[in-house]
């Protein structure tokens, strides 16, 4: 009885002991998890969450849906955002404000940098004014387009609302319908008219929803048109004089824009996350969601997002020099881009 009475004292003040350590040790690990980097990602195509990116104050500088994002000749980060106090905000790498400047743009949508003799600048696109305008980048404008002078517009029912602009090296541009009627217009440097293809549809070489899209670049030799068709949760890939050549599926996404960087491009889902794409035009890396499986054809399984995805609804996409990604993102509770730094 002696030996018990003095056992269980001493089991008790070890079992307390324990405890507290296990304690410690698992709000040291909470901790530490917290502050650890949040990597994403799959692959070689990694990326960290920049944490605190390009936040600004929010009565001075508020945002609401950012819808896109760019980079000019001096490497200057451009957002495009629907808050009509100061639709264009132009920061550093850093995340730092430079500027701030515009307020008549209430459908602010795409967002395009084109230089020109050495001189940057901006398409911007309002799709609730049904317009294109070229500025300067203090925002005088230059150019502007609005309803196209075509036989698919004729009809005062056929719905135009332009979402983006596709520049291309020769000086010319594609404007794509992306919330109405769905043609993709293309025009010459000095806005003239040249011709128009896709229209919704379900043959191949239609499009719906062309929300987005740029002239690929990633075969110098061979340069093509990568169009969002998010409506048809895919990429589709025309010669630069409209002729259809591919269908891309991204399952269960609806994709809405594209950037590239040397061999591959990166695409943005309302859905939460973001996907590579190699040269081959295969969905490489989801970060933010789940890793890309392909079965035994060949053909990309449903994506899906992860419980730890830093996205809402990613919008828009630009890629740096550095390989660094920025995200501005649609109807995600009025934040900031978000930074991915490729580790």
């Amino acid at each position: 009885m002696t030996s018990k009475k003095h056992t269980l004292p001493n089991r008790r003040k070890f079992l307390g002991t324990s405890t507290g350590a296990m304690a410690g040790f698992f709000a040291l690990t909470s901790k530490s998890r917290a502050q650890a980097p949040q990597i994403i990602g799959h692959g070689k195509f990694r990326y960290e969450v920049v944490k605190g990116w390009g936040q600004l104050d929010p009565e001075k500088v508020p945002v609401a849906n950012c819808h896109e994002m760019s980079e000019d000749s001096k490497g200057r980060l451009v957002l495009f955002q629907t808050n009509a106090k100061n639709n264009v905000i132009i920061y550093d790498k850093s995340g730092k404000l430079i500027e701030a400047w515009g307020t008549q743009y209430p459908g602010a949508h795409g967002l395009d940098v084109v230089n020109e003799n050495g001189e940057d600048f901006l398409f911007l696109t309002d799709s609730r004014q049904g317009k294109v305008f070229k500025t300067d980048m203090k925002g005088k404008v230059v150019m502007e387009l609005g309803r196209p002078d075509l036989p698919q517009y004729k009809d005062k029912k056929a719905k135009y609302a332009p979402t983006n602009v596709m520049p291309a090296p020769d000086g010319s541009f594609y404007v794509g319908d992306g919330y109405g009627s769905s043609w993709i217009m293309h025009y010459d440097q000095k806005g003239n008219l040249l011709s128009a293809f896709g229209g919704k549809g379900s043959n191949p070489e239609n499009l719906n929803t062309p929300h987005g899209g740029i002239v690929d670049t990633r075969d110098p030799k061979n340069h093509t048109l990568m169009i969002c068709s998010r409506s048809d949760n895919a990429l589709k890939r025309f010669t630069m004089s409209g002729v259809y050549l591919q269908t891309i599926p991204i399952p269960g996404m609806r994709v809405c824009q594209l950037a590239n960087r040397g061999n591959y491009m990166v695409a943005p889902h309302l859905e939460g996350l973001i996907s590579v794409i190699d040269e081959n035009n295969e969905v490489v890396s989801n970060p933010g969601g789940s890793a890309p499986v392909h079965n035994d054809k060949l053909e990309l399984g449903k994506i899906a997002k992860a419980e730890n995805s830093p996205f809402t609804h990613p919008h828009g996409i630009w890629v740096d020099e550095e390989e660094s990604i920025y995200v501005p993102q649609w109807n995600s509770g009025k934040t900031y881009p978000i930074k991915l730094k490729r580790v």
